[in-house]
């Protein structure tokens, strides 16, 4: 009973505003139980399956966001309804919850319980939502992105580009992102309302974070080398086909041409006479067929001052005790040899007269092959640039020879040779090497030391100092042998055998033991040319030999193998080099593996003729004393563009950087530079702007486009690989222009053109142009001073009173009736307010020179000279056109003025807006900010 008073004494106390204990704590209990019970409900109501427990939302938005990337993504994070339309912060998902009893109120009323009611709805619904995100600064997008942790190098550089605009704008993340999860209705409101829900609001505005700017500059530095790397690979296989099927080709001549002279010869000889043999003629290759060739990739390096005994130096080398444990110098270095190269040759190491712009390394393609008597070794490799050496008069150490390629073979007695290759002849005395002698002469030794101390192997020497101990220098020029030693170790094959092609023609067979020696070898023959920026050398060899000096190759056995080209007029050790590798006869074991080939009997020339250096098969009526090599070189991909007109790309529905292209003034290639071929596959498979795709055409045409000027002139040269016939199907024939497989079109402009400067000749296209959607049915009944009979042509703004650019209250995009008079036309065109037009045809080979402004004009211009070929598969295009001009109409070319520049190719047989285009490019002479730079010669 006491316990119940207590009980019922502390239960009746009071203890605040006169309530009771025991009332306060029933009220504490069904508080608990309540509020359990509103969170509970909080928690249930934000789940997918609630949001789409109404039919309203399961069969209509719910469907449209299945399969997309908040869905389902690679990530596998999913955003599901209340993530992107519930705020996360208690007060403002309370304030949200309060608002969607509004939509259980429709729900109730059947607002929008159809889909014919929804979609009636939908731009009312979205623009509520829309309104939230913009006043959030897109809270909710923010719960999964963030500036901070974005990543640019995962990024396309449209959307860095993108991000970078609103973080500097203070736009938000709705302002581009409407439609990415939905219906993109916002493409059905118009612009200025479009416009107005994307401006930028001043406390939206951010820094750039150090993690974006970090990995920005990441990723642009990993895109160069990308570039960089494409283009080498694009360009070898390009000129490397090529070249292979010129080769072909003048195989195939020399054969009739024989066999013409042969008939002609029996024709004219008397009765029983032998015919006149045919004469001898040289056939590129040795007659090998390559094309059944495997190759390797060897990538020589500049090797600077480290020789042999650097090599085995710990301080020097940090591969020494490896080397030294039987490691090869590949084992290490086979896939690092053109970072090394590059050490060496900017001066970073081990290299005191470094030699401004001269290349880290060359990317070699190899192949070797046999027949029962001869081994045939094919190398090819891009031309360089010429760096001259600034320590020798007229920058060319060796003016007679633009190239030399030196080969050497060696069994495993020459000491190093097994795992250094050719490494063993070099020394740290030999001449220009740190411990070259200054008068090795006087010392007595039985040497030639007229070019100073030459290559040498340590098998004609007593001693090597290989370790510099004590002060002592490395190397052993001096310490030779007896001369009975060598002659010994030479009859014993310690020797490393030496081939050497010189450009000049002039074709050397020596070897190495005490010296070098470059003549002594049995017979061989070489071969070398350099055509559209790429060289090939071949050689040829007798397997057997009983010269001495001469590696004898057999069946079963590897031999050590490396090789050096001095380009760019180079000498001595200021040369590129191989690590040592294994070559052996169908051996797959070996690096370089000669398989047997079919090998055509042909004559070949003397070995001691000059090999010919190839023409260019195109352009040699135009650009007679160019030398391409030097001329620089971009590849710029074109697209296909579909119905994308000016005004298309200025209207933020269609075109998402409709605002930077207006507001920052951005570049088209600024965003889309590294992406036209993704866009061209859009455009060109229907999936965007392009009501009648032709089936099988490609979305892009990478094209190699190289400028170079003289005094006069402006020479552009392009190149691009060509394509199968694809017909047509909605053109009778297939044939949309029959008489011109390929048509190139060139434009240059100043600034004054309106959005030149951005979008380079984008602005002649029109939305109703000629094919295009808003073409008009009858042009000519305008009554126009224009010439109508191919429809719209080409036009610019200068020539119009006004171009609709927006489309607003359903007008028309374009402006192709708005037609300025003609006294203004004529001013606009005394002020140099026009495009001016070259083109090229190669159906008869005819150019022309016009302009566009009013229309496009074909005719009035300077004129210029051209040739258009295809050959091996690729079309080349050769321009020579004059700096300046005094027709209306033309563009003067000055220096220091960056000129806008762009171009298209009608191919296969193409015609009006069914071909590829360029972006818009800055072109300039002798100005390396210009993405195409005319370089003086």
């Amino acid at each position: 009973m006491q316990h119940q008073s207590l009980f019922k004494s502390l239960a009746t106390r009071k203890v605040i505003f006169g309530a009771t204990l025991g009332s306060a704590v029933l009220f504490m209990v069904i508080g608990v139980i309540l509020w359990g019970g509103f969170n509970w409900g909080m928690a249930i109501t934000n789940t997918e399956q609630f949001c789409i427990s109404c039919h309203e939302m399961e069969e209509n938005v719910f469907v449209e966001y299945t399969g997309t990337a908040h869905d389902a993504n690679r990530s596998g994070v999913k955003a599901s309804c209340p993530d992107c339309h519930v705020p996360r912060p208690w007060i403002h998902k309370v304030i949200r919850k309060i608002q969607a009893s509004n939509e259980i109120y429709h729900k109730i009323l059947g607002t929008v319980d159809t889909p014919e009611k929804f979609d009636e709805h939908r731009l009312t619904m979205a623009r509520r939502v829309w309104k939230a995100m913009k006043t959030t600064d897109s809270r909710e997008c923010r719960n999964c992105h963030d500036w901070e942790t974005m990543n640019p190098e995962k990024q396309q550089p449209r959307a860095r580009n993108q991000h970078i605009f609103a973080m500097e704008n203070g736009n938000t993340c709705i302002d581009c992102h409407k439609g990415i999860a939905h219906k993109a209705v916002h493409k059905d409101i118009d612009e200025d309302e479009l416009n107005k829900w994307a401006e930028p609001i001043e406390s939206y505005k951010t820094e750039i974070p150090e993690s974006f700017k970090k990995g920005l500059a990441r990723a642009k530095a990993k895109e160069a080398e990308e570039v960089v790397k494409q283009q080498e690979l694009t360009k070898k296989a390009r000129e490397k086909r090529k070249a292979e099927a010129i080769a072909q080709k003048q195989k195939l001549e020399e054969a009739v041409n024989q066999a013409i002279e042969a008939y002609k010869a029996q024709q004219t000889a008397p009765a029983g006479a032998a015919a006149a043999p045919a004469a001898a003629t040289a056939t590129q290759g040795f007659g090998v067929d390559w094309s059944a060739v495997p190759e390797r990739l060897i990538t020589l390096f500049y090797p600077g001052q480290t020789s042999m005994e650097w090599a085995l130096v710990g301080k020097y080398h940090g591969g020494v005790r490896p080397f030294k444990a039987g490691d090869r110098c590949m084992t290490c270095h086979d896939k690092e040899t053109a970072d090394m190269g590059q050490k060496m040759v900017t001066g970073e190491k081990a290299e005191p007269t470094p030699i401004e712009g001269k290349p880290g390394a060359i990317p070699v393609t190899v192949q070797a092959a046999h027949d029962d008597n001869d081994l045939y070794l094919k190398f090819q490799w891009e031309d360089t640039v010429h760096a001259p050496v600034p320590f020798v008069e007229g920058g060319k150490m060796d003016p007679e020879n633009q190239i030399k390629l030196a080969i050497m073979f060696a069994t495993d007695k020459v000491k190093y040779a097994s795992q250094a290759g050719c490494w063993g002849t070099c020394h740290h005395d030999t001449r220009t090497m740190p411990n070259n002698p200054e008068d090795p002469a006087s010392s007595g030794v039985e040497l030639d030391f007229e070019k100073g101390v030459t290559k040498y192997i340590a098998a004609s020497r007593t001693k090597i100092e290989e370790k510099g101990r004590r002060g002592k220098k490395l190397g052993g020029w001096d310490k030779l042998k007896e001369k009975a030693e060598i002659e010994a170790a030479l009859a014993d094959g310690h020797f490393m055998d030496l081939l050497r092609w010189n450009s000049s023609g002039k074709v050397e067979n020596g070897h190495i033991l005490e010296q070098r020696y470059m003549m002594g070898g049995d017979a061989i023959e070489a071969q070398g040319w350099k055509e559209a920026g790429l060289w090939t050398v071949v050689f040829k060899r007798k397997l057997k030999t009983d010269k001495a000096g001469d590696v004898s190759i057999d069946a079963g056995t590897l031999y050590n193998f490396g090789f050096a080209i001095h380009d760019d007029f180079s000498d001595a050790r200021f040369h590129h080099v191989s690590l040592g590798y294994k070559i052996g006869l169908d051996n797959e074991k070996a690096e370089v593996n000669a398989v047997k080939a079919t090998v055509t009997a042909v004559t070949q020339a003397p070995a001691t003729a000059a090999a010919p250096v190839a023409k260019a098969g195109s352009g040699a009526a135009v650009d007679t004393g160019i030398d391409w090599s030097k001329a620089g070189e971009r590849e710029i991909t074109l697209f296909y563009p579909g119905q994308t007109s000016m005004e298309w790309s200025l209207v933020g529905k269609y075109h998402g950087g409709a605002r930077p292209f207006m507001i920052a003034k951005d570049r088209c290639v600024t965003c889309h530079d590294k992406e036209t071929a993704d866009m061209g596959q859009k455009m060109v498979t229907g999936q965007k702007a392009e009501k009648t795709p032709i089936p099988g055409k490609r979305g892009s045409i990478p094209v190699s486009v190289q400028a170079t000027h003289d005094a006069d002139n402006l020479y552009l040269k392009f190149q691009w690989e060509g394509v199968d016939h694809n017909p047509v199907p909605f053109v009778d024939g297939g044939k949309m222009d029959p008489a011109n497989k390929v048509k190139l079109a060139m434009m240059f402009a100043t600034d004054e053109v309106k959005y030149a400067s951005q979008a380079g000749c984008w602005g002649t296209c029109h939305e109703d142009a000629n094919s295009m959607p808003n073409e008009p049915e009858n042009p000519a009944a305008a009554g126009l001073s224009i010439d109508f009979s191919k429809g719209v042509s080409k036009y610019i703004a200068a020539s119009r009173t006004k171009i609709e650019e927006k489309g607003r209250r359903g007008k028309k995009l374009g402006g192709w009736d708005k037609l300025k008079e003609p006294a203004d036309i004529q001013a606009e065109m005394d002020a140099n307010h026009a495009m001016d037009l070259l083109r090229i045809n190669s159906g008869d080979g005819s150019n022309e020179d016009g302009h566009i402004l009013a229309e496009r004009v074909m005719s009035g211009g300077q004129g210029f000279e051209s040739t258009i070929s295809e050959e091996g598969g690729f079309w080349t295009v050769v321009m020579k056109r004059k700096l300046k001009s005094d027709k209306p109409g033309d563009v003067d070319l000055n220096s220091g003025k960056m000129i806008n520049f762009g171009f298209a190719i009608h191919d296969d047989y193409t015609n009006e807006r069914f071909h590829h285009v360029s972006l818009g490019y800055k072109l300039a002479l002798d100005n390396p900010k210009a993405e195409v730079n005319a370089i003086s010669q």
